[in-house]
């Protein structure tokens, strides 16, 4: 009980402090997203060491290289998006990749290879997630990141405690033994109830602040672009969110069973490390925003159609 006290403290700390951010300005939106980027990065170093065969001076090298074009990718990717330009997916991460590429020529190792796929892991598994966030908060509004983060926050919660009161049955026994199908079930049929909601609750707060776009340091100018989702879409996204937000949660879990470890880190009181706490949204996003994508695609040909038809 006591553990769960401190989970929960810990948890609602981080949140509100991370909701605030991201509503409050584009700077401390920036700032917690270069810290989660990092985070996970240093993390993801600190845990492989054992898996790839890197000694303590390699891995301190490595991690230090890592964090290093991780601060100059998101730092740039935010850059970018203050011109609402979606480049940074395109332009940032091809050229940090094959940087790892010609690296190798010169390291004279005899698994050149499998240690440029060990180095492009990271940047695949964590920052390019937070790119995705990127174009998310700067194409569709700070409140439509927010919307999703929460969704998949909520679920989490909504799984811990349905699996607490009912789980029965084991979803992934050989990577997950405490996750529960009773657990995921309940808290998605929980938190897609709420989904179903979403294209209201955004309509009465757009309502209600509707022509507040001042140039305080707390604004909501940034909180709404041009999107709108009926409740059906918006309970397609959640489903695809969700789905792959469970998975997401899987693989942060194999990653650790290979590494033998029980959290990737110490940051959280209860929660474990940036890892811990991003595993189910860094494999959701690429998703999310498949989906997404596909909804904006098919509500731009209906109003062809429209316009056409009048």
């Amino acid at each position: 009980m006591k553990n769960f006290y401190v989970r929960a403290a810990s948890g609602f700390s981080v949140a509100a402090l991370v909701i605030t951010a991201i509503l409050a300005h584009k700077v401390t939106y920036g700032i917690v997203i270069l810290i989660a980027a990092v985070g996970g990065v240093y993390e993801f170093y600190t845990i492989t060491a054992g898996i790839r065969g890197a000694s303590e001076v390699e891995n301190k090298k490595a991690r230090r290289t890592g964090v290093i074009l991780t601060i100059i990718a998101i730092l740039l990717s935010w850059l970018f998006h203050f011109q609402y330009h979606f480049d940074d997916i395109g332009v940032i991460l091809p050229a940090i990749f094959f940087f790892y590429f010609v690296r190798e020529l010169f390291s004279k190792s005899e698994n050149p290879f499998q240690n440029i796929g060990w180095h492009i892991l990271p940047y695949v598994y964590v920052v390019l997630p937070v790119m995705i966030l990127n174009y998310f908060y700067f194409e569709k509004g700070a409140l439509f990141s927010l919307s999703i983060l929460f969704m998949i926050w909520f679920y989490d919660s909504m799984c811990y405690v349905c699996g607490s009161l009912f789980g029965r049955t084991k979803l992934f026994e050989r990577i997950s033994p405490q996750k529960t199908i009773e657990g995921m079930v309940g808290g998605m049929i929980l938190t897609l109830i709420l989904v179903f909601f979403y294209d209201r609750i955004f309509a009465a707060i757009l309502g209600a602040y509707h022509g507040n776009h001042n140039d305080h340091w707390f604004t909501i100018g940034n909180w709404f672009n041009n999107y709108t989702y009926t409740n059906i879409q918006w309970l397609l996204i959640g489903l695809v969110t969700l789905t792959f937000a469970t998975l997401g949660d899987l693989v942060e879990s194999m990653l650790k069973r290979s590494a033998g470890i029980k959290d990737s880190g110490v940051f959280l009181p209860g929660h474990g490390g940036f890892l811990d706490r991003l595993d189910a949204i860094l494999v959701a996003l690429p998703f999310t925003l498949l989906i997404v994508f596909v909804l904006d695609k098919v509500n731009d040909l209906r109003l062809i159609i429209d316009f056409l038809s009048n």
